[in-house]
């Protein structure tokens, strides 16, 4: 009979409180604007902007499978080695997970990298975590789409 109150005890608790009772929610608008202003960030090289987006131990995964840091895709985006023209969001699906927020997206982008034009549309996720007060991109992960025939 104990075993049985503890379990109406313990899922009540969880329903109440919300599981694991962190105390956790991210507002998912806040997490889509903060991804449309780091796309235009990176549209237009804005290093000041785009610096305290990411967090400090980013690892970024471009669709051709190199990865970056933060440090890396910095000095990517300010050489010009990776230039993005436009990143367009097709569609952006975050959900809260473990205190972070994932996004499962796809983009439309144009742009240059190492000096070949690509354009193309890709499926991503990426993962943020508040730190410091901000949401700050932790990691990035994509894929590019084959193209239509």
């Amino acid at each position: 009979m104990i075993w049985k109150i503890r379990i109406a005890f313990i899922a009540g608790g969880l329903a109440a409180c919300g599981i694991g009772c962190s105390g956790f929610s991210a507002p998912l608008g806040e997490i889509e604007s903060v991804e449309q202003a780091r796309f235009s960030a990176m549209e237009h090289q804005d290093l000041t902007a785009l610096k305290p987006m990411l967090a400090d131990d980013l690892i970024y995964c471009h669709s051709n499978g190199r990865c970056e840091t933060k440090s890396q895709l910095l000095e990517s985006i300010r050489t010009g080695r990776i230039r993005y023209h436009s990143i367009d969001i097709l569609a952006l699906r975050p959900r809260t997970a473990a205190g972070a927020v994932i996004v499962n997206g796809s983009i439309a982008v144009d742009g240059t990298m190492d000096g070949e034009a690509i354009k193309m549309q890709m499926v991503y996720m990426s993962v943020y975590v508040r730190r410091d007060g901000q949401w700050r991109l932790a990691a990035w992960q994509a894929a590019r789409l084959p193209v239509a025939h």
